[in-house]
């Protein structure tokens, strides 16, 4: 008897290994989950709309001098996207933080928090400035700039699905064709987060930005097909 609680108490401590890790691949703001609705957000934080300093019903809300990492922050926005199904959710935040705060100590809890930062990112903006092309920003890792993201879009995509998954996502991001599928789908990641301390890639200086839009997307797509 004592044996097979032991097996148990083993199975539940590797079953829960196996949770926080699925979780933290999709490097999450604390206290979120990415897809949350707005009332869900506010309730993780324990707040209501009379807390914020800026609501917009369905698109953004903003919180003022909350710590977070270890440094208060000026103001935390978090931003909601309706994917043209009614039910706006949370796809990304940013964290602004004021000229005097350490952010050599912001680094190192996140570092604690999210592990090793990567050398290069390429983020893909929702707004197109030349022509029809796709709109395609790449950050390099430097002093002041550090970037971490989970694996490519192209990695969680069954090959046999590739195809509905493409069609899908040019309704999401602009630019995106059939001929530059390919390379957005493998240089995109589904969760990207920046660290920065000298106002790149901002007109703030202290700056900590979480982009989920390719994640929320992907469910959305991978929702619709399952009920085809």
């Amino acid at each position: 008897m004592k044996k097979i609680a032991f097996i148990i108490f083993i199975a539940s401590i590797l079953l829960c290994s196996c949770s926080r890790k699925e979780d933290s691949d999709y490097l999450e703001f604390p206290k979120t989950k990415w897809g949350m609705s707005m009332e869900e957000t506010l309730n993780a934080y324990g707040i209501t709309e009379k807390n914020t300093s800026y609501y917009d019903e369905g698109s953004t809300f903003i919180i003022d001098g909350y710590e977070l990492f270890g440094e208060k922050t000026s103001k935390i926005i978090f931003n909601f996207i309706d994917l043209k199904n009614g039910k706006p959710i949370l796809c990304a935040v940013r964290a602004i933080y004021p000229d005097n705060a350490d952010m050599n100590q912001v680094l190192k809890k996140m570092q604690k928090a999210y592990g090793r930062t990567i050398p290069v990112v390429h983020i893909y903006s929702l707004f197109q400035t030349l022509g029809d092309e796709l709109p395609e920003r790449e950050y390099t890792e430097s002093e002041h700039l550090k970037l971490w993201a989970n694996k490519s879009i192209i990695q969680f995509i069954p090959e046999k699905e590739r195809e509905n998954f493409r069609d899908r996502w040019k309704n999401y991001q602009p630019g995106l064709k059939d001929e530059n599928w390919d390379a957005f789908s493998q240089n995109a990641k589904m969760v990207t987060v920046v660290w920065t301390d000298d106002g790149s890639p901002s007109n703030e200086k202290n700056i900590l930005d979480f982009n989920a839009f390719n994640l929320v997307v992907y469910n959305e797509i991978k929702s619709q097909l399952s009920d085809q």
